[in-house]
């Protein structure tokens, strides 16, 4: 009865909604179970944070003092952070799947395309492809680091969030290109660990897309009073990795008169530019659907519409692919709006976060 294309919060939502509605579900994921949230977003950057939390108050001799304890030093094992973040996600990876396996969704490896209305074909690369056929399909492929042009991505020394997550290294200085909310929160991480931090923004202030008031405390508190500077109104033109004994070259152009301002010479750059939707190869084109920068457009219940502005009958997209709101408690509420649709069964589709918790599926792996 229905295929769904990713298993992030989203494509699992989705399909334990459509089992409890009695429907016969697939789902199809080319990497692993819990998609960016699990894997490399959410779980394990809050675990980051957390260590981070427990770093700063031990760190804090006054008020360890008069909670009266004495801590005669504060070391960390790099690895043993890693490995706690990594635990955590595999665990609640773990219980999405095992949820899915008992309420009967046939869980299908390798990346899915769709070859025709209601087909879709799937396969690990080197491996012959399958089809399988389905009366509905839910595209729910969630998104990928964006990385800008002119930006060289080793892995190593320049890095997305994808790889930070994993701590292989904490740099002494670290530029982080980007002063959202991901580059915030490594921000804080990396700092409490050790590190000096340069943030390098775009726009005239740091945070530009908070709210001002949270900004102005945000700045207060997680900026003024740790190791990290910052440049504004910049671009990041050119990064080069470091090679050969070389520092990571970071060049800086003005963001309005792009002439040339300075070049940042660091141990490492994490690049925190946002996301962008991972919709490429999804065969899109064999049912006439065009991507807005890479968003799959879609109506208000989630149905996907071609070139034309005409629904595609059976199709719909949620979460990060459909850009509507790049979260994931978004993604599992339009999950259950998308298969309720399929079901005929009226539920409002995504509301604002003050309308109520939609028991992210996270919590519900937990127990919590």
């Amino acid at each position: 009865d229905l295929v769904i294309i990713g298993a992030g919060v989203g494509g699992h939502g989705a399909a334990l909604h459509a089992v409890e509605e009695g429907l016969k579900t697939a789902i199809i994921e080319g990497d692993v179970v819990g998609g960016t949230c699990v894997n490399r977003g959410c779980v394990p950057s809050k675990a980051l944070l957390a260590v981070s939390g427990r770093m700063r108050e031990l760190h804090d001799e006054h008020h360890m003092k008069s909670l009266g304890l004495q801590v005669s030093s504060t070391g960390y094992d790099r690895q043993a952070v890693a490995d706690h973040a990594n635990n955590l996600a595999s665990k609640i990876r773990s219980n999405l799947t095992n949820s899915m396996k008992a309420m009967g969704v046939d869980i299908l490896t390798g990346f899915g395309k769709i070859v025709g209305k209601q087909k879709v074909r799937y396969g690990k690369v080197g491996f012959p492809e399958k089809e399988i056929t389905a009366k509905n399909i839910i595209i729910a492929t969630g998104s990928v680091p964006f990385v800008p042009k002119g930006i060289e991505i080793d892995g190593k020394t320049v890095f997305t969030s994808d790889h930070a997550l994993k701590l292989e290294s904490v740099p002494d200085w670290i530029a982080i290109v980007g002063s959202g909310y991901i580059g915030l929160e490594f921000s804080d991480v990396y700092t409490a660990l050790g590190s000096e931090v340069t943030f390098v923004e775009a726009l005239d202030q740091l945070m530009p897309g908070f709210d001002p008031e949270i900004a102005k405390l945000a700045q207060r508190v997680l900026i003024n009073t740790r190791k990290i500077d910052y440049h504004t109104g910049v671009f990041a033109s050119k990064i080069t990795p470091a090679k050969d004994g070389k520092p990571v070259l970071i060049e800086l152009i003005d963001a309005k008169t792009k002439e040339h301002k300075e070049t940042l010479e660091v141990d490492a750059a994490l690049i925190a530019t946002g996301r962008a939707p991972f919709t490429s190869g999804l065969g899109l084109e064999n049912i006439n659907v065009v991507t807005q920068r890479g968003f799959i457009p879609v109506d208000e219940r989630m149905q996907v519409t071609d070139a034309d502005g005409n629904v595609v009958p059976n199709l719909f997209c949620i979460g990060d692919a459909n850009g509507k709101l790049m979260l994931a408690h978004a993604a599992s509420a339009q999950g259950i709006s998308g298969t309720s649709e399929v079901v005929d069964t009226c539920i409002c589709v995504v509301a604002p976060m003050s309308a109520g918790c939609y028991s992210c599926v996270m919590c519900n792996s937990m127990n919590m």
